[in-house]
């Protein structure tokens, strides 16, 4: 009997002897993927996949042990894939190399379309809709078209900022053994023409980040120091004075490896996402402060935000939006209006007059006079109270209001506080997010509507709440990218507002094995 032939009979004996409810092990690992295996064999009559008639690995196996050994390029641990098992490639029975090659092949598969992680059990404010992770139309594939690179390319995120991330963390990953000591955090440079012992460390740490030409030399904080300083700024969300003061000084300081970690992290959202957008659809990145409108791929409308604070995170989820409030009123949730507003109320006798808020007692429709209520009696316990804020200037909600009914209860909405839009770190909503133009973002979402922008003005002057649905609704995407590519495929880096890194990070590293 040729060998091929009774390595096939001997791998249907071994699968077929398998126990479905047992683990079934080659060497010190695991095989995850044994009833995943069964079911392909068995289909394929028990044919090799990635050997020669002459019982070596084909060059696909090649293909896949180099895949894997380079796969930290994108953030993933080439042991979860049997890398150790793969190295010795040449000690494995023909039958265990099979498995153990159809087995990685079938986790990396998985990971790449997926995800290693599971969103929502690493952060309970992650929402998002679990995808497809079953890899075994891959396998299938790869039989058809015997082309590892082409099956990989399908199911690695298909977004080009993807692959510009992952160059950016085999960079990074070159300057992890520079030595970054701390850069001392006063005083303050910020003339053009200063000296100061730190401007050669500077420098230094911006050519190695490609913000400063290599062959720049001087001792002083000239032109090109200051552009480039000025650059790194815009890249890490800082206020782009040029000025070298405290927070731009961390942002120096923050090692190649802190780096890495958080190219690592933001590697895997990317892999959580379903890629399906939309044509057109809106974009908040919670972390980074901003809102895009994005349309056939090109960037159409880009404004700061204002999201929620640490305790009162902003979620992650998608949605879409279905229609505005003009000149809305504000329902104050319940949560809000015992911790914040209730400690406000009995500070000031005044606060509910002048801030427009009408009270309506239990589910009554009636307002009832706040003069009547005995607020030193109310506590968190009986509030029994509902907040309603008429519309106008002093409206917490602005003029407009962009609503997906969800079950976070968050929405876009305008803002009075308009001051707040000038920080660099805008965290300081109760979870909803406050856009800073939101009269551009009504004419964007109502364009080819009856409503242009000076009937949206109109309305806006009058006193009137008024409803508009949208002709067509426009999916809405709120994400948290601590690292990204912007449009225009440059780097950014942005501070870890929620911690949600480090806890990532940590389940990231966490061996299969």
């Amino acid at each position: 009997m040729p060998k091929s032939a009774f390595a096939d009979e001997k791998l249907r004996q071994i699968l077929e002897r398998s126990d479905e409810n047992a683990s079934f092990t080659i060497g010190d690992q695991a095989i995850f993927n044994i009833s995943l295996l069964r079911s392909f064999y068995q289909d394929s009559q028990f044919r090799f996949l990635w050997h020669t008639k002459q019982g070596r690995p084909n060059a696909m196996a090649l293909e896949l042990v180099d895949t894997i050994a380079s796969i930290d390029d994108e953030g993933l641990l080439p042991n979860d894939y049997h890398y150790k098992l793969l190295q010795e490639l040449d000690t494995l029975s023909e039958i265990d190399r099979e498995l153990v090659l159809s087995d990685a092949f079938l986790t990396l598969v998985s990971h790449l379309k997926a995800g290693k992680t599971d969103a929502q059990q690493i952060k309970s404010e992650w929402k998002s809709i679990p995808k497809a992770r079953d890899p075994s139309p891959q396998l299938i594939q790869l039989v058809s078209t015997q082309s590892l690179s082409k099956v990989l390319a399908d199911v690695r995120p298909a977004d080009a900022r993807y692959a510009v991330m992952k160059q950016a963390l085999i960079s990074l990953r070159k300057l992890t053994e520079v030595e970054w000591l701390p850069l001392t955090l006063s005083p303050v440079i910020k003339t053009i023409g200063a000296s100061d012992p730190r401007i050669v460390d500077i420098a230094t740490r911006l050519k190695l980040l490609n913000e400063l030409p290599p062959e720049w030399n001087n001792t002083v904080y000239d032109e090109e120091l200051f552009a480039a300083v000025k650059q790194f700024q815009q890249r890490h969300g800082l206020k782009e004075d040029g000025v070298l003061g405290k927070e731009s000084l961390k942002a120096l300081n923050i090692t190649p490896t802190d780096r890495v970690r958080a190219l690592t992290v933001n590697l895997e959202r990317f892999r959580w996402l379903d890629e399906k957008l939309g044509n057109k659809y809106v974009l908040v990145n919670i972390a980074g402060f901003y809102l895009r409108v994005i349309e056939n791929n090109e960037l159409m409308l880009e404004m700061p935000v204002i999201v929620g604070r640490e305790f009162r995170k902003t979620p992650v989820f998608s949605d879409k939006i279905r229609y505005l409030v003009m000149n809305p009123q504000w329902v104050v949730p319940t949560t809000l209006a015992v911790e914040d507003k209730l400690p406000a109320i009995k500070a000031d006798p005044n606060y509910l007059k002048h801030f427009g808020f009408s009270v309506y007692e239990g589910s009554s429709r009636t307002a009832t006079d706040p003069n009547d209520i005995d607020w030193n009696r109310v506590t968190k316990r009986n509030f029994n109270f509902r907040l309603v804020q008429d519309a106008g200037p002093l409206n917490a909600l602005g003029q407009i209001k962009f609503m997906f009914p969800n079950e976070f209860d968050v929405y876009l909405h305008d803002t009075p506080a308009r001051e707040l839009f000038a920080q660099a770190q805008r965290d300081f909503s109760s979870g909803c997010i406050r856009v800073s133009a939101p009269l551009l973002l009504a004419e964007n979402l109502l364009a080819g509507t009856e409503w242009n922008v000076d009937r949206i003005k109109l309305q806006l002057s009058s006193s009137e709440t008024k409803t508009v649905h949208l002709k067509q609704v426009v999916p809405v995407h709120i994400e948290y990218w601590t690292a990204f590519a912007d449009i225009n495929g440059v780097m950014n880096f942005r501070a870890d507002i929620y911690k949600r890194d480090a806890v990532l990070y940590a389940a990231m590293q966490q061996p299969l094995f």
